[in-house]
This record gives structure tokens, sequence and C-alpha cells, in this order.
């Protein structure tokens, strides 16, 4: 039996920065993954970077159908088409420079690495394959998967998943997307710019329904115009059949009626990829499907930690690093600080782009705050006009008393980049906000004007 200071099961962002931070603190540390693919996680292999990797090929296409515009001449407009193939080829290139990045790291800081079955056994011992490794301190990171809803079950050719989805050879001459959060989003702005007909579900009353509520209600409107775009909220999916290679979605609610699409995204959100880890063997507790834990990330089971998708958090990527040094800190015996959740972005690689910090307004009011907020669109901005991208907006919300900023929601060009200068801005008043020198011309010009307009009618 090998003996470990720290295992870590999981080589996703999360498990991957424990592993590495275990090892900076001098803990003899081993990774085990299960996935035959190799190391990397959902993210990596099926998650963050093949779909940006979609959407990039996307933006790509959409902007040399631009570029008459630009003073650039060059193929007529309509005359260039996606490569299935190659923008596949191209993924699969983005996903082997990412796991040998992560092989190399592993390799540099001294951690063992495991691909096997795992699972869990009690009392600090874990079963890896036929053999049996055991360590006082254990993280698990095993991330998540699609969830799938009761009698519509993914068939990989008519009815798909995010993940059926990233491996298309063909593009969908009509794609229907149930599920209007990020991953909907994000699929729908990368296949209508690849030239599919796009219908989007949501069954809430607007799309990204987690987020500040004028950023899904002018996203919608924004995806209808500028994609045409079928958006339709509060609208719900009753029943989809498969018949003669086409799928015929029944709709009930805001917008209802019969579909006929050439193909259905499930979207509607993941679960977390408990199933076969062994958690019956610890005194590790489930709540609502996610793994409990304290603010250090330690479940019930002393020395047994859980991080990323398997609890109940921001399923981001991020949130799942972040939680990984934690609990490797707290698993090195240090005195780590708790993360604060309110100060983690959100983002979605659409088109446009969101990227919220903080409290949006609804969440402020909740929290019994005396609300002010401010808004600013890109439209005067010219540096949107350079880029071609004059649409969205920022706005900003403060505490009414003490003028603190309490969040910075962006809908538009590169929000997902200005959104980091929000989360540095979080809890200084406006007048101290309003004080740093933006520079010019910059896409960023719009922030100090919605701090500006923050309590205005």
């Amino acid at each position: 039996m090998d003996t470990f200071d720290l295992l870590v099961i999981g080589s996703g962002p999360g498990g991957t920065a424990a592993a590495l931070r275990g090892a900076e603190l001098g803990l003899r540390v081993a990774l085990l993954e299960r996935d035959p693919a190799g190391l990397g996680g959902t993210c990596l292999r099926r998650g963050c970077i093949p779909a940006k990797t979609w959407l990039e090929s996307a933006r790509r296409l959409e902007q040399g159908g631009e570029l008459k515009e630009f003073g650039i001449l060059g193929p007529e407009a309509g005359t260039l088409r996606p490569d299935l193939d190659a923008i596949l080829a191209r993924k699969d290139r983005m996903v082997l420079r990412g796991a040998k990045g992560i092989e190399f790291l592993m390799k540099q800081h001294g951690v063992t690495v495991f691909q096997a079955e795992t699972r869990l056994l009690g009392q600090g011992r874990v079963s890896l394959g036929e053999d049996t490794l055991e360590a006082p301190r254990i993280i698990l990171a095993t991330g998540s998967r699609p969830k799938l809803l009761p009698g519509l079950q993914p068939d990989g050719e008519r009815i798909l998943s995010s993940d059926h989805l990233l491996e298309l050879r063909e593009l969908p001459s009509h794609l229907v997307i149930l599920g209007g959060g990020a991953i909907g989003v994000e699929f729908a702005s990368a296949f209508v710019r690849l030239g599919s007909k796009v219908t989007l579900v949501e069954a809430l009353d607007r799309l990204l329904p987690l987020e500040e509520a004028a950023i899904g209600l002018e996203l919608a409107k924004l995806l209808a115009r500028r994609h045409r775009m079928d958006i339709r909220v509060g609208t719900r999916l009753v029943r989809a059949e498969v018949r003669e290679g086409q799928v015929l979605c029944q709709l009930e609610g805001a917008k209802p009626g019969e579909l006929a699409a050439s193909h259905l995204l499930v979207a509607v959100g993941r679960g977390p990829a408990t199933e076969g880890l062994g958690l019956e063997h610890t005194a590790a507790q489930l709540e609502r499907g996610f793994i409990r834990v304290n603010p250090l990330m330690e479940t019930a089971e002393p020395g047994l930690y859980a991080i990323g998708d398997l609890v109940n958090t921001p399923m981001l990527a991020h949130v799942a690093s972040a939680e990984g040094v934690l609990a490797a800190e707290a698993a090195a015996q240090g005195s780590p600080r708790p993360l604060d959740y309110d100060r983690i972005p959100t983002c979605t690689y659409g088109d446009p782009e969101t990227g919220c910090v903080g409290l949006s307004e609804a969440q402020a009011r909740a929290r019994g705050h005396e609300v002010l907020t401010g808004s600013a669109a890109f439209l005067p901005i010219l540096k949107a006009h350079i880029a071609g991208e004059p649409y969205g907006f920022v706005k900003v919300v403060a505490e009414a008393s003490t003028r603190q900023l309490l969040g910075v929601h962006i809908l538009g060009p590169q929000a997902t980049e200005l959104v980091a200068i929000g989360g540095a801005l979080l809890g200084r008043s406006l007048e101290e906000a309003m004080e740093q020198v933006f520079p010019h011309p910059s896409l960023c010009e719009a922030l100090p004007e919605a701090l500006k307009a923050c309590g205005k009618r």
C-alpha cells in the first residue's frame, strides 16, 4: 500500500490547483484521475476550453463577413463557411496543449499521477484499480456531469448533451436549445454565427436567471435583433420526439407551439459527480446531492475535503481552483482565510459577453441594503464603435448610506475581461472608485459613467 500526505481525486482546475498547492507546502501528493483520456477534467476536455474554441471560430467567421465595413477587401459576403472538421481539430489541439501543461506542472512539482478508477474505502484509504493508496488527508474534486430530464435521454445524434455538441461534425440546420443559462447562451451564440437557425427556450422569465435581471432582459433583445434568434422565455418543453430525422418539440407557456428541429440540445445545468465515489464509507453528508462542507471545504469526515462542482457553490472553474488552494492549505494544517464568494466574478462568453461581480440589485435588497444603482451604455463609447460592438451597458449597485460599491454588472464587448476591474473596485465608496483614471480610448470608460450615474434619476 502506497502512502502519501495528500490524495487529490480529480484533475480538473480544482484538483490541479489543490495538488500543486499541496506540493508547494511540502506535502507528498498524489493526483488521481479516472478519465482514460487524461488529465484536465470537464473544464479542459468537455467544458470551458472546447466551448470557447468553438466560440472563437464563430466570432472569426462573423468578423470575416464584416471586413468591408473595416476597409478590408476580401471574400464576398456569404462565401465564408465553417469547416467543422477543422474546428474540431483546433479544439483538440487546445485540449492537448492544456493536458500537456498540466502533466508538466505535476512533474515539475513532484506530484505523482495515477490514472485508474478510484473509490473511497474509508479511514484514509482509496482503491486505485486493484491497488490501494492511503493518506491522512484527501481532497475530492470529481466535478459534475450534465443534468438529464426524465423522458429526455440524449441519443448523441438528434437529442444532445453539451458533451455531444462539442463533437459535432454536421452543422445543425435548426438547433433548439433547452436552457437559457450560461451553457445554453454560449452554444446559441456560437451556432447561430456559424449558420444554424437557433431557438433558445428558458422556463424562467429571462435568460441568465442567476445574473442581474437587467442583463438577461437586454441580452434576449440583442440576440433576437442582432442574430434573429428565436428567444422563448417563460416557456417549457413538455415533449420531444425524434421522427424521420427531425426532433419534434412541443412547447407550452409564454411562446407555445410545436417546433420541428434538426437537433435538440439539453442544457439545463450540471449535477455533482458523486456516484460511485464511495462516500458511504465515510461520514461525509449530502445535501440536495452536494457534499456538505465547512468554510475550509472539510466534510463531516475529518481530513476529507470536497471542492468545485461537488459542493453547493458557483459551478465555475475559477471557483474550483480557489477552493482547491483553500482545501490544500487547510489540509497542510495552515490557517487560510475562507473565500468571499461575493467577490468572485461570473462570466458568460456569448455574443455579447457578460461579466458580473458582487451583488445584483435584487440580492442587495434581499440582504437589507438601501440601494443606489447607476447604468451607462456602451453606445457613446468610441472604442466600442471602433470595435464594431457599440451595444450593452454597465450597471453598478451601491449601498445608499455608505455609498459603498456592492456590485458591477456588464453586458457588452469584452465584458469577461472588464469585470475584473469592477471586482477590484468592490468595497470602495463611489467617490473613491471615481478617483481611478481610466485610459482613453477604452471600453472601460463606460464604468466611470455608470459610477457617476449612481443614484441619479
